[in-house]
């Protein structure tokens, strides 16, 4: 009976190690296949990463380390400061001056372009020139007859005229009036051009703007005011002496015979000479001021007036400066005059 239950007994025991899972994983294999189908589990997935890999963990080369920066350039000394405008306007000026010279003495001259701008001064300016002309002997005449008849010395009155005329009135007032009319005329013309940017375009086309605009009316301006200085210079001597005649009764005759004894050649030669450094002066401030505009039409405006007002300022330097060379020792002509 005992042995019975014993048998039975076991074959209870091994039945329900056999068919029970909880028992049959308690035991020392169980646990070793459930650790390792654990960790097999919790191995980590691999990601994608968009960062290079570290160098020291690959194969390849290292790459080059980058250059050194280069040495930062010094600070200027000046770095809010430029130049005031009227100062490099001057510098332009005697620039573009030195570039009409050099063209010049090279034959590089656009003539089609040099006759137009010929007629456009010469002719163009007669008219105003000569009516200045007539009007300021008239003026003249006036201030200088009725003092000179009182002190009895009408015969010199002629000289006095013709030498005032020739050496100071004449040239002056020729170059006055082309700085008004003329250098004007021609600021407006390349300070538009300039902004318009059809200077630019004759570059591409080929053409050098200073050849084809500023040297045809540089030499316009050299060879048209001596011959306007000669002519207005003869037409105010004949309106004075016309004047003296008719109102105060100097005879014509008396003043011209006056001026013919006062005049000399270097008279009219140092006269010639003024014109044309006047005409020079008024073209090349007037080209170097268009060609420097900027800034619209007001910028045209600006530098049109102030090509005027450089230019006469430019005139009556100069003018003091050939007459202290010109005429320095100078003194004997009125006593020629008075015969």
């Amino acid at each position: 009976m005992s042995s019975t239950a014993a048998g039975a007994a076991f074959l209870l025991r091994s039945t329900s190690a056999t068919t029970n899972p909880l028992l049959h994983l308690s035991s020392p294999k169980s646990k070793l296949l459930r650790l390792h189908s654990s960790r097999r589990r919790r191995l980590p997935v691999p990601r994608l990463s968009l960062t290079p890999p570290d160098t020291a963990s690959s194969n390849s080369a290292p790459s080059p380390s980058p250059p050194p920066p280069s040495a930062t350039p010094p600070p200027p000394l000046f770095p809010n400061w430029s130049p005031p405008r009227p100062i490099w306007r001057g510098l332009s000026a005697l620039l573009l001056a030195g570039q009409v010279f050099h063209r010049v003495l090279t034959g590089r001259i656009h003539r089609r372009n040099l006759l137009a701008q010929l007629r456009r001064v010469g002719p163009g300016s007669a008219g105003v020139s000569l009516l200045t002309a007539a009007f300021v002997g008239m003026a003249f005449t006036i201030q200088f007859v009725r003092e000179f008849t009182r002190l009895g010395l009408h015969r010199s009155v002629g000289g006095v005229l013709a030498l005032a005329l020739a050496r100071e009135l004449t040239p002056v007032v020729t170059a006055v009036v082309a700085a008004g009319r003329v250098g004007s005329a021609f600021a407006a013309e390349l300070g538009t051009m300039q902004v318009s940017e059809q200077t630019d375009t004759l570059r591409v086309l080929g053409a050098q703007p200073i050849d084809y605009l500023v040297v045809p009316r540089v030499l316009a301006c050299v060879l048209a005011l001596p011959v306007l200085t000669l002519i207005s210079f003869a037409l105010g001597l004949a309106s004075s002496a016309f004047l003296a005649d008719a109102i105060f009764g100097v005879s014509t005759s008396i003043i011209l015979e006056s001026a013919r004894r006062a005049l000399r050649p270097w008279d009219l030669i140092s006269s010639l000479i003024k014109s044309q450094v006047f005409g020079a002066i008024i073209a090349v401030v007037s080209c170097a001021w268009g060609v420097t505009t900027h800034g619209g039409a007001k910028g045209v405006g600006e530098s049109t007036t102030s090509a005027v007002v450089i230019s006469l300022v430019g005139i009556f330097i100069a003018d003091f400066a050939l007459s202290c060379l010109f005429f320095q020792g100078a003194g004997d002509s009125l006593k020629h005059a008075m015969g």
